[in-house]
């Protein structure tokens, strides 16, 4: 019998024409023999994908969602225990049949102990977490692991758990607390969240690293490492705070396109770089790759399908960006790192008057929520073009739904929160409304005899 894998571990429906949910079973072939065990876990046939043996995880209920992902997390489990299982029994020269793989994968997932054990089974000591991050990423750096939409890693996802795996180890160096997986209770989220926020690390930063923790929780839990499943409590949660991003408005931006840079073409290239991407509310994945093929309708509309999302877009193109594009030969200006860009953002903008003005900024760091003011110019980023765009057309009276076609914000309660508007902006925009302008319709009582309905305009 040949060592299985995952690949052996086949998952079916006990009734595939149910009107109502049936169970799930794994299935294992080996020597002219077949294993089949019920994972417990239950789906409707509709939602149950049988070319990937999984729950349908597409749909836009979150809730359902959720629940089928739990569902496919449980079958991951049951496929790792039992290749866990049958290699052990292989290595332990115990002869194998469907009841000694029944007893110990019962075992595997705490369902029961052994019935009768036929021979000692020798079990490899469990991979620490803090190895298992390690090999996650090595894994995932090789492409042997992708993301539930069979895409490769980001490098900044794979790096934030390579960050999570040295707080840890510090963590352990410090308090002197384990942080393996019976460790990682209720408890020590709660001590670990305040050792973190007593170093005075900010909300997010720390929200960020106990997301990744949650995530790798998960992560190994469908593996078949461990059992626990704390990391499912509904405290158990990454903490946020909205952060204090700027937009530059439109006299903004004109200020920039109008500066002078002539002596200087390095900043005249960044410059014309973050004004395509505040022009047209693209990522400076995309602004940075548009092409001459990308421009249809008499040069009027861009097209193209974002990297992140991989969803086409089409935008229409303002004069000023026809007139950068006309610069460069119809080719935007020659791209530079995300990180240099920034860096020269911040000097280019240095040099507008408009841009020198203090911000003030809140933010809670070490557990206490601070005040600090900010130059202007020492906030954009590349990704400033991108919110400038969209609160300038907000400002504008643009749709929001229309402004969404664009940046693929898919819930207007997100966009909101995205596009910064402040309160007086808010005002002026509900000024302009007839409800608090002034002038409203209001139907008067006709005369005597007289049925018309006449409507004083009331300034």
């Amino acid at each position: 019998m040949k060592t299985p894998s995952t690949e052996d571990v086949k998952f079916l429906l006990k009734d595939a024409r149910a009107t109502g949910p049936t169970l799930i079973y794994l299935i294992f072939r080996f020597d002219n023999s077949r294993f089949k065990y019920s994972t417990g876990q239950t789906v409707e046939p509709y939602q149950w994908n049988a070319t990937d043996q999984r729950a349908y995880t597409n749909q836009k209920n979150k809730a359902v969602r959720s629940e089928h992902e739990t569902i496919n997390g449980h079958l991951d489990r049951h496929r790792a225990a039992l290749v866990r299982v049958v290699t052990r029994l292989q290595m332990a020269g115990v002869t194998i049949d469907n009841a000694t793989i029944k007893n110990y994968l019962d075992l595997d997932l705490s369902k029961a102990a052994p019935k009768r054990a036929t021979a000692e089974v020798v079990t490899p000591a469990a991979e620490p977490f803090t190895a298992y991050i390690t090999r996650f990423v090595k894994e995932a750096e090789a492409g042997k692991r992708l993301t539930h939409k069979s895409l490769h890693y980001a490098g900044y996802t794979l790096a934030g758990y390579m960050k999570l795996y040295r707080v840890l180890l510090k963590y352990t160096a410090e308090t002197g607390r384990p942080t393996d997986y019976s460790d990682i209770t209720l408890d020590f989220y709660h001590q670990f969240k305040l050792w973190l926020t007593g170093r005075g690390l900010t909300l997010n930063y720390v929200g960020t690293l106990l997301k990744d923790l949650k995530v790798m929780l998960k992560q190994s839990h469908a593996d078949g490492l461990h059992n626990s499943t704390a990391y499912q409590h509904k405290d158990f949660k990454k903490l946020v705070e909205d952060v204090d991003n700027i937009y530059l408005s439109d006299a903004e931006l004109t200020a920039l396109y109008n500066l002078d840079l002539s002596t200087n073409p390095r900043l005249d290239r960044i410059r014309d770089l973050f004004l395509i991407g505040a022009y047209t509310g693209l990522r400076f994945s995309d602004f940075s790759q548009l092409r001459p093929e990308n421009i249809t309708h008499e040069g009027r509309i861009f097209t193209r399908k974002t990297i992140k999302t991989f969803e086409k877009v089409s935008i229409p193109l303002n004069p000023n960006v026809l007139s950068i594009l006309a610069k460069y030969e119809g080719i935007p200006p020659r791209t530079i790192s995300n990180q240099k860009l920034n860096t020269y953002l911040k000097e280019l903008c240095k040099l507008a008057d408009h841009l020198t003005e203090g911000v003030e900024l809140g933010r809670t760091k070490g557990g206490v929520r601070q005040l600090r003011y900010v130059p202007k110019w020492d906030l954009v980023t590349s990704h400033t073009a991108r919110r400038s765009f969209a609160t300038n057309a907000y400002l504008a009276g643009v749709n929001p739904v229309m402004i969404m076609k664009v940046t693929g914000h898919r819930s207007e309660a997100v966009f909101l929160r995205y596009i910064k508007v402040s309160s007086e902006q808010n005002a002026l925009l509900l000024l302009s409304h007839p409800h608090f302008s002034g002038v409203t319709s209001v139907p008067m009582k006709p005369a005597l005899g007289d049925q018309r309905v006449e409507t004083l305009e009331m300034a």
